[in-house]
């Protein structure tokens, strides 16, 4: 049950468990291949420096069950657009469709919208993963077959901003 997890800011210490979480899901949910983009994203993370050129802010996360990570996500802030960017989502498979990867998007969802509220979050997923996102408001806008390796398509997705009443 989630209503024992914990959220937190990344850590530099939580880098063994999220390379870990992230070599389980492979190769259902990530291509091998991305690993090293992960590295390079936990390396700007561990350092402190934003990760993407085109980004002006990075956000990290991860989720703790019993004081152990479980998962990891976060997003970033797109320098030229409104635009919140969510990236390196995931839980480790033992603790799959238990409502964990939910309650850290939802998570990420609100730290959006309080920090950045009018901007739109936008996301790339798989086809395994896209219903995940849709029960969440975002719309696929993309499909890109093959895009991370063969048999393994893109979704390009997006969750537009909540209009505040004044």
């Amino acid at each position: 049950m989630t209503e024992h997890a914990a959220i937190r800011t990344y850590l530099k210490s939580d880098r063994l468990a999220c390379l870990e979480i992230f070599d389980k899901n492979c190769p259902a949910f990530f291509s091998d291949d991305e690993r090293e983009g992960l590295e390079l994203w936990l390396d700007g993370q561990d350092s402190g420096t934003i990760t993407y050129e085109t980004s002006m802010a990075d956000f990290f996360y991860v989720v703790l069950l019993d004081f152990e990570v479980i998962g990891c996500g976060g997003f970033y802030i797109t320098k030229d657009n409104p635009v919140a960017r969510i990236t390196w989502g995931m839980i480790h498979p033992d603790f799959h469709s238990q409502g964990y990867g939910r309650k850290l998007l939802e998570f990420g969802i609100r730290q959006v919208e309080y920090l950045f509220p009018n901007y739109t979050i936008e996301l790339d997923t798989s086809q395994h993963t896209f219903p995940f996102f849709e029960k969440l408001e975002f719309e696929t806008k993309r499909i890109t077959e093959n895009a991370y390796k063969h048999g393994l398509h893109q979704y390009d997705m997006v969750r537009r901003p909540k209009v505040r009443k004044v």
